[in-house]
């Protein structure tokens, strides 16, 4: 049995800080955009060539599900759109659990001016504005059965609060 864990939230919000340890500490794969960009332009900075990117990454996240590799995928999948690609997409894994890092997007924006990759303001405030939480419907629409669980983690001052689960019965999302 292969579970995908699809991390969300706004820039800057701990997510993929709090995806590499969640797939540390359970033995799962982790996967992210950033690194596919790595891979394909020689620098994760450097957000080219986005076609051949996204086709990157989602083929390494089918393979992981033919392996049955639990994963984690990490990119901040803003709309609601996106996080059901990632349902009809990858069938594969027998669960589907989304993980939204809510954080407060002035402590995102502090948190994203001390990054080596950080984004402009205007791009930040539109990605904020364009932001949907994630809902307990969310997924129903599409082909396959919605998430298995949708826990949402408030990052307050950069400290994780206990998990919410959104849908689904609670399981262990801790680090």
């Amino acid at each position: 049995m292969a579970n995908m864990v699809l991390m969300c939230g706004h820039i800057a919000s701990g997510k993929s800080w709090f995806a590499k340890r969640f797939a540390e500490k359970h033995g799962y794969r982790y996967l992210d955009i950033d690194a596919c960009y790595q891979i394909y332009n020689g620098d994760e900075k450097i957000h080219e060539n986005k076609f051949e990117v996204w086709i990157l990454f989602y083929q390494l996240i089918h393979q992981a599900a033919m392996l049955k590799h639990d994963t984690v995928v990490d990119t901040n999948a803003p709309l609601m759109s996106y996080r059901d690609e990632f349902l009809s997409w990858f069938p594969e894994f027998d669960q589907h659990h989304l993980i939204w890092i809510d954080a407060d997007p002035e402590l995102a924006w502090t948190n994203n001016l001390g990054r080596e990759r950080s984004v402009p303001r205007e791009t930040f405030d539109h990605l904020i504005a364009n932001f949907q939480e994630p809902t307990a419907d969310e997924g129903v629409t599409v082909c396959r059965s919605a998430w298995d669980s949708i826990c949402r983690i408030k990052n307050r001052n950069n400290e994780l609060q206990p998990p919410e689960f959104i849908k689904g019965d609670p399981w262990d999302c801790s680090i």
